[in-house]
């Protein structure tokens, strides 16, 4: 009993690691695109496919300047 107790213990821990890194990193993500950050002036990224792909890397990749618990407690509604 108590080794599949700790089975589950260790997959819980394992999906809530997965699943929190993937809430931080949309929620990072988000708040970029909502600064403005990846966004040019005058071009339309609706018909630009490169400059469409270039902001979305620029917007994985940005850095917010806030810490992944501040981006997960944003997500879950709790700040």
């Amino acid at each position: 009993m108590a080794r599949i107790l700790g089975l589950v213990a260790a997959l819980l821990a394992i999906l809530l690691w997965t699943f929190g890194n993937t809430i931080v990193e949309l929620e990072s993500y988000r708040y970029a695109n909502s600064l403005g950050v990846c966004h040019e002036a005058g071009v339309d990224y609706a018909a630009d496919a490169s400059a469409r792909a270039q902001r979305e890397e620029c917007l994985a990749h940005a850095d917010t300047e806030k810490s992944p618990v501040w981006h997960l407690l944003h997500a879950l509604g709790i700040s």
